[in-house]
Parts: structure tokens; sequence; C-alpha cells
């Protein structure tokens, strides 16, 4: 039997005290750490979540272009307090796209008249545009600038350039003249756009930017606008 004075009791009873200190505060430090890189982990999920296309402002940057028959330079800011319509297609010389923009080479004097200015892009450079233009009775019409995106720098900043293929998707964006995108369509390359429907989402959009409201399902000019 083993004699443990009162004194060496006490000892013990410190030293267990002091390896107890020892041996939570990290564990309560680990715990701490963990939580809050949880919470971190969560607020980022959240507020990547909420980082919509609608109502993002653009960062324009100047492109080269092909518009009235000449090769030039343009930068979509200067036509800022208009709406812009940006018209993003796969490529110059295929099927679909000379379509898309025969389309919305028609409906040009509509969209002008609510006082919108169109912009068609892709990565092609702006001498296949006007090589393209010259081509394709199709588009022998278009008035509307061709921007050429040949870096891809404009695509990617909307998240619509293809990194295998090295070309835009079918997007458009409708921006109001403060520069905000408050509509956005994505289409499969294998699926043309209607011009009368972007030309529709336009009108309602200025609707409700100038009167307020809310526009119904198959809202067109003349129909009712719901206020609350």
């Amino acid at each position: 039997m083993i004699n443990i004075t009162d004194s060496e009791i006490c000892l013990i009873k410190e030293i267990i005290q002091v390896m107890k200190k020892f041996l939570i505060i990290p564990i309560l430090t680990a715990a701490v750490s963990l939580s809050a890189g949880e919470k971190k982990s969560s607020t980022l999920s959240i507020r990547q979540a909420g980082n919509t296309i609608i109502g993002r402002q653009i960062k324009w940057i100047e492109l080269d272009a092909f518009y009235n028959g000449k090769l030039t330079r343009i930068n979509p800011a200067k036509y800022r307090g208009k709406w812009i319509i940006l018209f993003f297609y796969p490529a110059d010389f295929t099927f679909v796209c000379p379509t898309e923009l025969k389309e919305l080479s028609d409906y040009y004097q509509e969209f002008r008249n609510t006082g919108a200015e169109i912009f068609s892009i892709s990565t092609d450079s702006a001498y296949v545009h006007r090589a393209w233009q010259k081509d394709n009775p199709l588009l022998k019409d278009i008035k509307f600038p061709m921007l050429s995106d040949r870096a891809g720098i404009f695509s990617r900043s909307l998240g619509v350039y293809n990194e295998s293929t090295g070309m835009a998707i079918r997007a458009v964006f409708i921006v109001d003249p403060d520069g905000s995108i408050v509509a956005a369509e994505y289409t499969h390359d294998s699926i043309g756009r209607n011009a009368g429907e972007i030309l529709r989402k336009l009108d309602a959009a200025i609707a409700v930017r100038t009167r307020g409201g809310l526009c119904p399902a198959g809202w067109t000019e003349g129909k009712k606008i719901i206020h609350e």
C-alpha cells in the first residue's frame, strides 16, 4: 500500500488541472475555428448563389466592328442612355446564324423606334464579318454594328464563351439605359432565336421602367400592366 501525503495529493490535483487546460484549450480553439470556417463557407456560398446575371452592370470594352460598310472600332459604352440588345452567336459562314441576323435586320427599325441599338457579336474578325455580309444575300440589309470579340474577352465576361470551341454560344442580353442587364436568354447552337420575342421583352422592360408595375405572361404593347 502506497502512502500519499496531503501535500502530494494537492500537487497531483494541480497537475491534473494544468493538463486539462492544455488539452481543452486546443480542442476549443479547433472547434471555434471549424465553426467559423463553416459559417464563412456558408456565407460565401450564399453570396455566390445570389450573383445572378440579371441586374449586373456591363463592363464595356472597345471592339473591332464592321458597320455601315466600313471596318471600325466601337465601344458600346458610348451608347449609354439607350437600350441595348447584345446578340451573341457562334460563327459567321454557318447555317442558322445568317437566318437569325436576317430576321433581326427585318425587325431593326422597330427596335430603333423604341430607342434601342442592336449589336451582333461573334469571335470572328471584323474582316470575316465584311466578307460574310458580301457573300450571303440574307445579310445584305443589315444596318446594325457587327462586333468582333476576337479574343473572347467580352464573351467571357458575360459567361457565354465556349472554351472548347473558341466561340460564343447563342445568347441575348437586354441592357437598360443605365447599363444593367434586365433580360437574358441562352439557346443551344442548334436552335435559332425569335427576333419578335426579343422585341416583345424589350417593350415589356421599357414599359415597366417608364410606367411601373408588372408585365404578365405574353404581354404586348397596348395590354394592361399589373399594378399591386
